[in-house]
């Protein structure tokens, strides 16, 4: 199945949490979410690079210990930098955003995090930023060209840089969402089976050979909002001289679904998800079997999402329904990305 959605929500740039909570920003548009950095109903402090490069410092002083040795503690306090991105539908007329099936909008970007340790960055272009990226295909003739060298995106991070060239440890979803309540087969209501309203995990990446196309003199020390790349949902061009356009997957992908909603089910219900690097789930194993059973990708369990992320990389969540009638009802969703300094 093959469409593009329609138009879409503003989703405000994130930034990482401070202990005191900012308020949301103001609803822009009729179906805008309100959306934060924070959760207001539970403020969570996450440490800035800043805060765990002193705790480093204290480490290695104090307890006159190597800096491999405190990256280990550090590493299994879990003791990470975080920047967090949500989207919230509650202030909106039916308290909700509902995506339908069978409709232009069935397959919904919802959201994008901030690019993985680039605190900054900020996007030239907001109203680009509050979009689903344009389909680009990548030119053969330039792919050796398609990424930004290191020190570019590294002059955009905060001190200290992330020395890892896959820092990413965990990211965390939280998704409070239903379907239609009603509807699919009878015997499979209250479960997972058989339910057509998900949501998926994509990925973007900074491209400069965009950048340099629609304008060669762009300072290659800044990054342009235009120059963001999709990699998954995948471009594809129908005609050889067509315009590319989104693929999107009739059914769920194994590797990129968060989350299932219940089938049938009426009250909202909240879905914690978290991604691990740690994961070493076989997707042909009992235990991916069981993440399926529990609305999850049967692939997701692998760590390689989260190990194959690098600085610079963004994670966009997207909402999907499918068929006449099904729907998808989402009041919040929010991600959490944890890297090691």
């Amino acid at each position: 199945m093959n469409r593009r959605g329609g138009r879409l929500n503003p989703i405000p740039f994130p930034r990482t949490p401070r202990p005191t909570p900012k308020p949301p920003e103001e609803q822009q548009q009729s179906q805008a979410p309100e959306a934060s950095t924070s959760n207001p109903d539970n403020v969570v402090y996450e440490p800035s690079s800043k805060d765990i490069s002193h705790v480093k410092l204290i480490l290695e002083k104090t307890g006159n210990l190597p800096p491999e040795v405190v990256d280990i503690i550090l590493d299994h306090a879990e003791y990470w930098a975080c920047a967090i991105a949500s989207a919230d539908y509650r202030s909106l007329p039916s308290g909700h955003l509902v995506i339908r099936g069978s409709q232009p909008t069935e397959d919904k970007f919802l959201l994008r995090t901030e690019p993985i340790g680039l605190s900054n960055w900020s996007p030239a272009s907001p109203d680009l930023w509050r979009r689903e990226s344009t389909p680009r295909l990548l030119d053969p003739d330039v792919e050796a060209e398609s990424e930004y060298p290191r020190a570019t995106i590294e002059a955009l991070a905060d001190d200290p840089v992330p020395s890892l060239e896959h820092p990413v440890r965990k990211v965390v979803f939280d998704i409070v969402s239903r379907d239609q309540g009603w509807g699919g087969e009878r015997e499979s209501h209250g479960t997972y089976n058989h339910s057509y309203t998900w949501f998926d995990a994509g990925l973007e990446r900074f491209d400069p050979t965009i950048k340099y196309r629609q304008n060669p003199n762009y300072d290659e020390r800044n990054i342009p909002t235009c120059a963001i790349r999709p990699l998954w949902p995948v471009s594809v061009r129908s005609e050889p001289d067509g315009p590319a356009r989104y693929h999107h997957d009739l059914l769920p992908s194994p590797e990129h679904c968060i989350q299932h909603n219940k089938l049938a089910g009426r009250p909202f219900q909240h879905h914690h998800v978290e991604w691990k690097a740690t994961d070493d789930i076989d997707p042909q194993s009992t235990a991916a079997e069981q993440l399926e059973s529990a609305g999850r990708g049967r692939a997701t369990g692998n760590g390689e999402f989260v190990r194959n992320l690098k600085l610079g990389d963004i994670i966009t969540v997207w909402g999907r329904a499918r068929f006449g009638r099904w729907s998808n009802n989402i009041e919040r969703v929010e991600v959490k990305v944890y890297w090691a300094v």
